[in-house]
């Protein structure tokens, strides 16, 4: 029962995310509440804006999915120009949303994945989010 439970709640949180993505709700302001106590708000973040959420909710999306994502699935996945995404996910290294690691089968290969600390900060934004009914 647990386990049914854990599942349809990890399809409502991939549901939400698809929701985000296709009408692009997140706002600036929720950066800072996913990093709750690691910003605070009168620090300004350049470009957190909806590319920034796009590429976070790709690589989140992907996460839940269990498919292991490439930098080069990113800006195809979002549509974004290729030099964007590589500045955003150098911005979103350096807060240490993501990391970034090279691919033991092929070195040219970059994995994108969300870091541990941010994975439990989104997925505890996204169930209160599910929790808000929002």
């Amino acid at each position: 029962m647990k386990e049914s439970s854990k599942g349809k709640n990890k399809n409502r949180k991939i549901q939400l995310i698809k929701r985000r993505i296709k009408y692009r709700t997140f706002q600036k302001e929720s950066i800072y509440r996913c990093f709750h106590g690691k910003l605070d708000s009168s620090r300004t973040i350049k470009n957190a804006n909806d590319k920034t959420w796009d590429v976070i909710l790709f690589i989140a999306l992907n996460n839940y999915s269990a498919i292991p994502v490439t930098s080069s699935d990113v800006y195809l996945g979002t549509g974004l120009p290729k030099r964007t995404v590589i500045r955003v996910l150098e911005k979103l290294e350096n807060l240490n949303v993501i990391e970034r690691t090279t691919d033991h089968r092929n070195g040219r290969v970059t994995r994108v994945e969300l870091s541990d600390c941010f994975a439990c900060e989104i997925d505890n934004h996204l169930q209160d989010c599910l929790n808000e009914g929002i």
